[in-house]
């Protein structure tokens, strides 16, 4: 509702004027002083662009004129030259008035009077800033010495309106009765307004009927709305058809520094003092006239603050849509670096598990490819020496009571050899491998070679004795009979010492043949490591962590080259020699520039293609994180 009584308020002001014939036509336009001296001023501009008298002159009458965003830029021109100059203040002042900042306004006159600037010129502007803030008594005294010093048109009106929202309606209306005389349409716009704030609502429809055409009677329901306002909300309403208090009003009367004590003000002379203080009927509005000036200047007053506070707030709502997605890309890059973090640290754990495995595996096979210690067998007791005679008697052990027959020969090498390693088999591992192969001797595991482990021999039997008696025989012992000489007695043998002496390697060649084979295996095996680790350099090196600037994203990386044309289209200069790179991001892509050389050189390219329109965030990538160049042509 607040939007359509602003837009109703401009139409009436653009209402005000009515086709003529045209011998009414003929009539010269109005003089414009303002612009005449603008004019002026612009001249002096092209031949010294520098003149800091011509600039704030310039941006004083277009602020006059209604052209605020003019008038700024001459002030901001003026304060790059001279940046103390008290005027500049005092200038920056008008523009905010206009614009509906009177706090931040009535801080720039108090800053622009504490540098020594005469506030006199001002007047009218700063009481205006004071309307808006709800101080009428401050308002109405500037706007009585605006008018001892300038008396024009819009002053009056600013006066006669402060006077209508303090509750002075009969003074207000004398002091506009010489304008109404004059048939001034602005004056009879502010006549409806005072009605109005005054309960008068029947008059104020009887003139919008009457003078603003065919929208008059759409404002009945704001002329009603008024009388139940406060002096400050009054004001925004008649002065820019603003209802409704926003928060940035509120912020703003903050921003306004303490009111000052008035003293006492001599009256303005009023040029229809001879009227009495109460509220006199008005004159009949004469023949509508063509006031073309009027006209522009109100009508293109009210559209264009229409259009500079929308425009204000497509800007205020664009900054809060950036800020919420850098808000969101930082809380989805934060998740992604813990989820990252998470990885690495259960791979790390992954990898150790198996290299624990390997290590275990390793033990195992080492230890089962070892043939089993045999321990000596234990002392047996001696077996009694008999005479022939009793060993003629005694007939011959049987076979299987642990005696040999004589015709039986020796067991061989090979039943009693040591036991073959276990078969390892399914290993992946080289050195396992090897391993398996390699048969360590007694010798090297510190033991004694088995008993029966010696050369078979022919043996010499001797002739069997003539019968005797029986005698009981007592084995005590297992043990292969050893060879002798046919002539020797029994009791004389003994074994030869050739005999003991095992065949084939010798136990120290043995040894050293096994270490041998351990320490190629080992040596292959670090040479196949170092192979491995040289095939796969290390991701840190190749991809350090850099600085970048993300300025799009896309689930498809096909149409990252269109977003890039796109965004060097927009700024041309500060894309000129970048490169794109893209880097996955979970379900999409990173579109990338860069690298920089520090976070600081990518926000400050963030910051330039800002200016442009384009949104951007500084981020910095991981070591071993892959950035693919992307090709866009």
């Amino acid at each position: 509702m607040n939007a359509d009584f602003r837009l109703l308020l401009g139409a009436a002001a653009l209402a005000v004027s009515v086709p003529l014939p045209a011998a009414a036509q003929e009539v010269a336009p109005p003089a414009t002083p303002n612009a005449d001296r603008l004019a002026q001023e612009m001249r002096t501009l092209a031949r010294d662009p520098r003149n800091v008298r011509a600039l704030l002159t310039a941006g004083e009458l277009s602020a006059r004129l209604n052209d605020p965003a003019a008038a700024a830029g001459f002030f901001a021109r003026a304060q790059a030259v001279d940046p103390t100059n008290p005027r500049v203040f005092a200038g920056q002042a008008m523009v905010m008035v206009r614009i509906e900042r009177p706090g931040e306004a009535l801080r720039l006159f108090a800053e622009a009077e504490r540098r020594g600037l005469a506030m006199e010129d001002y007047a009218s502007d700063r009481g205006l800033a004071y309307d808006l803030t709800g101080a009428q008594a401050h308002a109405q005294r500037e706007h009585r010495v605006a008018m001892r010093r300038n008396p024009d048109d819009e002053t009056r009106r600013r006066l006669a309106l402060s006077l209508g929202i303090s509750g002075n309606a009969g003074e207000a209306m004398a002091v506009l009765d010489p304008l109404l005389r004059r048939s001034d349409r602005a004056a009879w716009r502010a006549r409806a307004f005072i009605l109005a704030m005054n309960g008068d609502a029947a008059g104020a429809d009887r003139i919008a009927s009457s003078m603003m055409g065919g929208v008059g009677t759409a404002l009945a329901p704001f002329f009603r709305r008024l009388p139940t306002l406060n002096a400050a909300d009054k004001a925004f309403a008649v002065h820019f058809g603003e209802l409704r208090k926003t928060p940035a009003r509120i912020a703003d009367a903050q921003l306004a520094p303490p009111l000052p004590r008035i003293a006492g003000e001599p009256g303005v002379a009023l040029a229809s003092a001879e009227l009495p203080r109460r509220l006199v009927p008005a004159p009949a509005p004469a023949e509508p006239r063509r006031e073309s000036a009027l006209r522009n200047e109100a009508g293109r007053s009210a559209v264009e603050r229409r259009r500079e506070r929308e425009q204000r707030e497509a800007l205020a709502r664009k900054a809060t849509a950036e800020a919420e997605a850098r808000r969101l890309a930082e809380a989805r890059e934060t998740q992604r670096q813990a989820e990252l973090k998470a990885q690495q640290e259960r791979e790390a754990e992954r990898l150790a598990a198996e290299q624990a495995a390997r290590d275990a595996e390793l033990q195992r096979v080492a230890a089962a490819s070892q043939p089993p210690v045999t321990e000596p067998p234990a002392a047996a007791p001696a077996v009694p020496v008999e005479t022939p005679a009793a060993q003629a008697a005694a007939p011959p052990p049987a076979p299987g009571f642990g005696m040999t027959p004589a015709s039986d020969p020796a067991p061989s090498q090979a039943a009693q050899a040591t036991p073959a390693a276990p078969r390892i088999g399914g290993e992946d591992n080289v050195i396992a491998r090897i391993i398996a192969g390699i048969t360590i001797p007694a010798s090297e595991l510190g033991v004694e070679p088995m008993p029966n482990h010696r050369p078979p021999q022919p043996a010499a039997v001797e002739p069997a004795p003539a019968p005797a008696a029986a005698s009981p025989v007592e084995i005590a012992k297992v043990e292969t009979p050893r060879p002798r000489p046919a002539t020797e007695r029994p009791d004389a043998a003994k074994p030869r010492p050739e005999a003991a002496k095992p065949r084939g390697k010798a136990p120290d060649a043995q040894a050293a043949d096994t270490k041998a084979k351990v320490a190629e295996a080992k040596a292959a095996a670090v040479k196949a490591a170092a192979a491995k680790a040289k095939a796969k350099p290390d991701p840190a090196k190749t991809e350090p962590a850099r600085h970048w600037a993300q300025v799009a994203g896309g689930a498809n990386v096909g149409d990252l080259p269109k977003a890039w044309r796109g965004l060097v289209a927009k700024a041309p200069a500060e894309f000129k020699g970048r490169q794109a790179w893209t880097t996955p991001l979970r379900f999409t892509n990173r579109l990338l520039v860069g690298p920089f050389k520090t976070p600081g050189e990518a926000q400050a390219f963030v910051n330039a293609i800002g200016k442009k329109g384009i949104s951007a965030f500084a981020w910095t990538s991981e070591a071993g994180q892959k950035i693919e160049k992307l090709a866009v042509k």
